[in-house]
């Protein structure tokens, strides 16, 4: 198959973006200097290169003030952070701020910036660069490398936190996962090490997971101590879907006026991969369901808030019912039209047109997950 042919198979932005999120990383802030002036950026993107010379890479941004600087200087600090300083990797984030400020630094061998209290740090000279799509590359050599005894800050799923908590994370997702496609029927225990083996994960973290599945009534601790995956009825989705129609009701009443309007072109954009999902000849259920995930999340997303954003995913159940219909000619059973018309009425900044889509398309997803838990004797 030629390059050509290739390139219209390339995946879009916001999956890869979601899937690539999924890769627990250290953070790190890149600072350099020019001419006196300290430069900086926090930056997930570094990977060792080679240990034959010490060779690592960078990849910023070419819109990047920091990388700009990078490029003259033909130097550079990388500042792996530790847990205690996630302050420092939204500082840095910013655009334009005084990043600077109230920040202990001291110069290193290469006269760049190094921030105090790092996990560690490494100086480098840039041997070379390239290009590579949005960003620039940078391949440099090390000159000094020093590390602490500290635990590392990361980077999963757009979220800075401690390395067990990434753990933690990846976990409770694994499991929630298993749990709602139903991998063992309701009335049978879950096998706990079988558990441990198949998902890759810690006891302790299985532990955790099973006490937030509980809370969330996904999983029910029976007398012998065992588990079981919970039955779902209408009662419990209709909850779930009010809530969730709750915290959407809830953007469009608090954040609908301060919404740019590039976001609302991701949006757009998402409602029209949608579209083209539902008009190709063998629709993929799979990639609907995931896109249609990734819209409402980015929807919510427009509060600004991870807390929110965190509760609306863990009210969702889309796993639990999707197989259910995966048979059925499920694109007559979605309100196909209701993403674009979201979109519209959001482009508009009318609250009351976002709500009462919300709240229509509400209605005809919890009477659509009726007729498939009645379909399935009342409880799946």
């Amino acid at each position: 198959m030629s390059v050509a042919e290739t390139t219209a198979q390339v995946i879009d932005q916001k999956a890869f973006r979601d899937v690539v999120g999924r890769f627990a990383s250290g953070v790190t802030v890149i600072t350099t200097s020019v001419d006196g002036q300290p430069f900086g950026t926090t930056a997930s993107a570094m990977s060792s290169l080679s240990m034959d010379p010490p060779m690592l890479l960078v990849c910023l941004n070419k819109t990047s003030e920091t990388g700009a600087a990078v490029l003259k200087a033909q130097s550079f600090a990388v500042n792996i952070l530790a847990d205690a300083q996630e302050h420092l990797a939204g500082k840095f984030a910013v655009k334009g701020a005084d990043k600077f400020s109230g920040v202990p630094v001291h110069t290193g061998l290469t006269g760049n910036p190094l921030l105090d209290g790092n996990l560690a740090t490494i100086e480098c000279r840039t041997v070379e660069t390239v290009t590579g799509g949005t960003h620039t590359v940078f391949l440099a050599e090390v000159v000094t490398a020093e590390a602490r005894e500290l635990a590392p800050l990361t980077y999963f799923r757009g979220r800075f936190g401690r390395l067990e908590q990434a753990k933690e994370l990846a976990a409770y997702q694994a499991l929630r996962d298993w749990v709602l496609t139903r991998q063992v029927p309701t009335d049978e225990a879950l096998d706990l090490p079988q558990l441990v083996e198949t998902l890759q994960i810690d006891p302790e973290n299985l532990s955790q997971a099973l006490v937030k599945l509980s809370l969330e009534k996904l999983v029910t601790r029976r007398d012998d101590g065992s588990f079981v995956s919970t039955p779902v009825t209408v009662e419990v989705t209709d909850r779930l879907f009010d809530a969730r129609c709750a915290i959407q009701v809830g953007i469009a009443d608090g954040y609908l006026q301060r919404i740019k309007d590039e976001q609302i072109a991701e949006l757009r954009e998402l409602a029209e991969t949608l579209a083209s999902i539902v008009a190709d000849d063998s629709p993929n259920l799979a990639r609907f369901l995931a896109v249609s995930h990734r819209y409402h999340s980015q929807f919510v997303g427009l509060s600004g808030c991870d807390q929110l954003v965190d509760a609306y995913q863990r009210l969702g159940i889309s796993g639990l019912w999707r197989n259910a219909i995966a048979d059925r000619d499920w694109w007559n059973l979605f309100d196909i039209r209701f993403h674009q018309d979201l979109t519209v009425a959001l482009e508009r900044r009318s609250p009351d047109e976002v709500k009462r889509h919300i709240y229509q398309h509400n209605e005809h997803v919890k009477a659509m997950v009726r007729e498939i838990i009645a379909d399935s004797g009342g409880e799946i």
